[in-house]
């Protein structure tokens, strides 16, 4: 049987060395997609009160679970999600641990902002770098590893900041590990919350695509509201 010319087409462009994902790919249900990154919120997020203000603790967890638990109909709760892991105190104890900031367990991983000497100088490591680099030997990949074809949700509280985690030239970015993803066969989704406080929202349009070139953006504000960033629901994803 002769290939459609558009198939014809889209094997060229992918046998010269661009990035593909499948045209038939299967979306994470948002619905489901909601709730589990309100699972993250209920058991790991860390809020601290600094002059009478509620400030949420940046972190970020990715998990590799069977396809099913990201399909339409999945409620995820203590006794059916992520059974195998740590108790959430734990897990949080390794995240917000300014020395350590990482958990890796069996479908979950997790990351606070790491704290780092050289030298004189002292520096903090976001919790998405932490958690996808090296790419070739990241907890990320080790995570990807575990399961093939199941579900890979990765959740950041705040958007990955455009100087360092999508900077293509920046030493720290994100970007290889996003790349190696996204050519994998499986349901998959990179969700964040809010917009990392330094960063303009007027440009989050163009910078965003530095992540929805390799694997789909949403962007989760409740248990009940999620956008896929693309098309009209970009501008919810940047307001």
């Amino acid at each position: 049987m002769g290939v459609p010319g558009f198939l014809r087409t889209l094997s060229l462009v992918c046998l010269l060395g661009l990035v593909c994902r499948s045209v038939e790919a299967e979306d994470v249900d948002i619905n489901t997609l909601a709730r589990i990154i309100q699972f993250f919120d209920n058991n790991y997020r860390q809020v601290e009160k600094k002059d009478n203000i509620e400030i949420v603790r940046q972190y970020a967890a990715a998990i590799n679970v069977p396809k099913e638990q990201c399909q339409s109909g999945f409620v995820p709760d203590q006794n059916n999600f992520l059974k195998k892991e740590e108790e959430a105190t734990n897990v949080k104890n390794k995240i917000y641990d300014p020395n350590l900031a990482l958990y890796q367990g069996d479908e979950l991983i997790a990351a606070g902002t790491l704290e780092r000497t050289e030298g004189k100088k002292t520096y903090k490591r976001h919790s998405e770098s932490t958690l996808m680099n090296p790419p070739d030997k990241s907890p990320m990949s080790t995570l990807l590893n575990k399961r093939k074809e199941g579900c890979v949700v990765f959740y950041t509280y705040n958007s990955p900041c455009v100087q360092t985690c999508i900077d293509i030239n920046g030493n720290y970015n994100i970007l290889k590990m996003l790349e190696t993803w996204g050519k994998r066969e499986e349901l998959k989704a990179f969700v964040f919350k809010d917009i990392w406080k330094f960063d303009t929202r007027k440009d989050l349009k163009e910078n965003f695509k530095a992540i929805t070139k390799y694997v789909p953006l949403y962007r989760c504000v409740s248990a009940e509201e999620c956008y896929k960033c693309e098309g009209a629901d970009m501008d919810k994803c940047v307001q």
